[in-house]
């Protein structure tokens, strides 16, 4: 043989072409393709209605299909059950819907609005929902931390990333609110939703209303009021409805006024809900955006993180504060307990301690 043979190697062993690493690198794309199908069709179903999102859905969808006929989801779903996670494929819970004047059960709801609230005490606490978007989530924090400071309140956090009221396909926040409502009990609750909702709508019938239509509007005021029924009808004495801050992006911006008037509107509605207004807290003197504001000292504090949207946990401890202080007006103090009367004004603007 030839010891100049570069074709083959010592022991029998050849030496890989270039082709066949190229094939291995394919193949392992494959593979990878088909072991992810199912989170990668939950985030296509996740993007707005539209023509991307049918077109990635029309890519994904059929690898996804495959991947749980040869059961190469099966690892991802055994990991994420024995980490306690979510499945990584699409959710397939129901939508709920239910008419504006209908609570989800059929009956008249379960509480009595007129009725004093009762004061928590010692053993006895007031149960406080926290739910909503990752808007909520630091405020959310927030409010776990001075709800545990007064020994009479014991909260529950309960938000989810990327979610909102207008994709119950991608997130059910209708069946999620009715399954916390039952587990929970909660007497007042706190929800934050709108920053994912600048989207289409999909009705039950299947047509979608784009932003800014009269029918998209119709219809995510029907789901405020759907969500609002469900608190009510699970026992939710009252709800604290907090709108969203001031944006940088003025496109955003607008949007972001649009639905903070229906929450406003829908809040006016209901004796039992309260809008609590974040806007007011977080602009500047101006009425502009602000990254940083002054706290009660006046010491500027940075209140907005990076991303220009979410809170710093100084933003989310300033409107945490402002609930609160609402809470403990309605629950703590000696004179609470009348409910609110139904009017187009929200709670009063607030200069909370941080």
């Amino acid at each position: 043989m030839d010891e100049r043979d570069t074709g083959k190697l010592p022991f029998g062993r050849r030496r890989r072409t270039a082709a066949s690493a190229l094939i291995a690198i394919v193949v392992a794309l494959v593979l990878g393709a088909f072991f992810n199908a199912p989170a990668m069709k939950k985030t296509a179903e996740g993007m707005p209605f539209g023509g991307v999102r049918s077109f990635k859905l029309a890519l994904v969808g059929p690898l996804a299909t495959v991947s749980h006929w040869l059961l190469l989801d099966r690892p991802a779903r055994v990991t994420a059950e024995a980490l306690g996670k979510p499945a990584p494929g699409p959710s397939a819970a129901q939508v709920v819907v239910v008419t504006p004047t209908a609570h989800p059960s059929g009956k008249p709801g379960k509480i009595d609005l007129d009725k004093p609230l009762a004061r928590p005490y010692p053993g006895h606490p007031l149960h406080l929902y926290i739910a909503g978007d990752s808007m909520a989530g630091v405020p959310g924090m927030a409010l776990v931390n001075l709800s545990n400071r007064t020994h009479l309140i014991k909260p529950l956090l309960d938000y989810h990333i990327s979610s909102g009221l207008a994709r119950p396909d991608f997130f059910n926040w209708p069946a999620q609110l009715l399954a916390q409502t039952e587990a929970f009990r909660p007497g007042a609750a706190v929800v934050m939703f709108g920053a994912n909702d600048r989207q289409g709508l999909q009705t039950s019938s299947g047509k979608v209303y784009w932003f800014g239509q009269p029918g998209w509007t119709a219809e995510y005021r029907r789901r405020v009021r759907e969500a609002i029924a469900i608190l009510e009808d699970g026992g939710t004495r009252r709800t604290y409805w907090v709108g969203q801050p001031v944006m940088p992006d003025p496109k955003f911006n607008r949007q972001i006024q649009v639905i903070n008037a229906i929450f406003r509107s829908e809040a006016a509605r209901h004796p039992g809900v309260e809008y609590v207004d974040a806007w007011s807290l977080f602009t500047n003197a101006s009425g502009g955006y602000a990254q940083y504001l002054p706290d009660a000292s006046g010491q500027m504090q940075q209140v907005r993180e990076q991303d220009g949207e979410h809170f710093t946990y100084a933003g989310g401890m300033r409107l945490a504060t402002a609930v609160m202080a609402l809470i403990k007006k309605d629950w703590l103090s000696k004179k609470g307990g009348a409910p609110p009367k139904a009017s187009g004004k929200s709670s009063p603007k607030a200069t909370p301690k941080p």
